[in-house]
């Protein structure tokens, strides 16, 4: 571990954005206690932070929050696992004033692996004796076996989401418990091949790039020592901050907070209809204040030199590039139709092909124009129906395109990936194939019919058949994408290759 990364010094970034979002969210908050945006679980997380950073400084801030906590309607969005976890966490606060504010509320238990964990814990810390403990465990196998397929712990069930495995880790791995602990631990090393060297750790499925998810991969890396892949999402996280001035709720999206931010918002892509803003900052500022406590790991543990894969998750890295994919699940944002590709390594890798489709099932930004597989014009879609792993760096996606079934073969190289498209059945030009979306301010040049180039990336894309290029077309959850898509007179295949440097494999 190199001195640059020392644990001393990362714990101490932590706690200087710590700082940043505590008197972030003090600026933030009325004086009715509640936020500027509407949230649902920000005022219990900003008490906790709070308390724990300054509660002199802080006291009236506090005050302002419990009260109206105590006066908030316990409608059915109430979130009660999350603001009992909050509260139940926060020294100095008393049974009664948590008992007032939850006041009976029920428990939402929605089927969701983040909730579930949420509800485990609360009742692990208020409740004792034999029964609870039965409880409990009774509880905790039923998680295990509806959502922990190992090295991964599933958003929902047969539903992958790197940002919410995250999260669901740093539950787990702060719980008292050990067999959560142990679970926990082995949920990080797939963080630690997800992170790599450039620090996006949370690329793939719901909520890709939101500022949570990188926190809490980056609060169980260094608590199970990582410290190098901690150290480069915490750049992630500091680059955000001072980029935008404030800590964006997507760090894919480096923006300060417009005016009215929404999924009816263009200018904040990566925001889905349930996202508050206020509820993400206190979120993160939490989880980065306990990064900042934790002591130094006993053992500092190195990146396996070959990322691994399984039947939910697939991943390619070579000196180029490093590339992911989600194999299954029910909704178009569990799955990938295109891989994700982050170009190069270190600070200055930059996502290259971004998560894309966003949360379609829910109001956003994100249509079916945001698909990133083949269509006829802008009125039908491919579907995705499912994908295979052929072999360590081959990839069959098979989709439905009026009825028709299609096939998208991936192949990952050192230097290139081959994206090849074959929809049987339809004339000789109906088809737009690919339709792969790219970050829209990477800078595309196309010098040719057939060819593409990224100057500032290194990297040009060749077909053989012409490629269209629309700038802005869509969004992806990095913001406006480019869409790269060929239409062939001659059949209906073709094969998209993108390559760095001058090799040729």
């Amino acid at each position: 571990m190199s001195l640059s990364v020392t644990h001393d010094a990362l714990r101490l970034r932590c706690q200087n954005l710590v700082t940043r979002i505590a008197d972030d969210l003090a600026t933030r908050q009325l004086t009715t206690g509640h936020f500027e945006q509407p949230d649902f679980y920000a005022k219990a997380f900003a008490v906790n932070l709070w308390h724990r950073t300054d509660p002199v400084r802080f006291g009236s801030h506090i005050d302002r929050a419990l009260d109206a906590l105590r006066s908030e309607p316990q409608g059915k969005t109430w979130h009660r696992e999350f603001i009992e976890y909050a509260l139940l966490d926060t020294p100095g606060l008393s049974s009664e004033t948590i008992t007032d504010i939850l006041r009976g509320a029920k428990q939402q238990c929605p089927d969701v692996a983040n909730w579930q964990i949420l509800g485990l814990i609360n009742r692990q810390k208020r409740k004792a004796g034999l029964t609870a403990k039965l409880l409990n465990l009774a509880h905790f196998t039923f998680i295990l076996l509806r959502y922990w397929h190992a090295p991964v712990l599933m958003d929902r069930p047969d539903c992958f989401s790197a940002q919410y495995h995250a999260f669901c880790a740093a539950l787990l791995s702060d719980s008292p418990n050990s067999r959560h602990q142990r679970i926990a631990n082995r949920a990080t090393e797939i963080l630690a091949q997800f992170a790599g060297t450039h620090g996006f750790v949370n690329l793939l499925g719901r909520g890709a790039g939101q500022s949570f998810g990188a926190t809490c991969g980056l609060y169980v890396l260094l608590k199970t020592g990582y410290p190098n892949e901690a150290d480069a999402i915490l750049h992630r996280l500091e680059d955000a901050f001072f980029r935008a001035g404030q800590l964006p709720l997507n760090l894919l999206v480096l923006a300060s907070l417009p005016e009215n931010p929404g999924p009816k918002n263009p200018q904040t892509p990566g925001w889905y209809s349930y996202n508050r803003y206020d509820d993400y900052l206190a979120f993160t500022g939490y989880w980065l204040l306990k990064a900042s406590q934790l002591p130094a790991p006993k053992h500092i543990r190195s990146l396996a030199s070959e990322t691994a894969s399984n039947n939910i998750v697939t991943q390619f890295s070579s000196s180029y590039y490093h590339a992911q994919m989600t194999l299954l699940g029910r909704q178009s944002f569990d799955v990938s139709g295109a891989p994700v590709i982050v170009s190069g390594h270190g600070k200055s890798a930059r996502i290259f092909l971004p998560p894309t489709g966003g949360e379609q099932d829910a109001a956003s930004l994100y249509g079916q124009a945001s698909q990133p597989l083949p269509a006829i014009g802008e009125t039908e879609f491919a579907r995705f129906l499912q994908t295979r792993q052929i072999s360590d760096n081959k990839i069959d996606v098979s989709f439905e395109l009026a009825d028709i079934v299609g096939h998208r073969a991936i192949e990952f190289q050192n230097a290139r990936v081959i994206i090849s498209d074959q929809v049987p059945g339809h004339e000789p030009g109906e088809v737009e194939l690919f339709r792969i979306l790219l970050d829209g301010n990477i800078g595309l040049t196309q010098i040719a019919e057939d060819t593409i180039i990224c100057p500032k990336l290194g990297i040009k894309l060749t077909s053989n058949a012409a490629l269209h290029m629309i700038p802005q077309a869509t969004f992806s959850a990095a913001g406006p994408a480019t869409r790269i898509s060929a239409k062939t007179g001659q059949g209906n295949c073709a094969t998209l290759t993108i390559s760095w440097g001058d090799s040729d494999a």
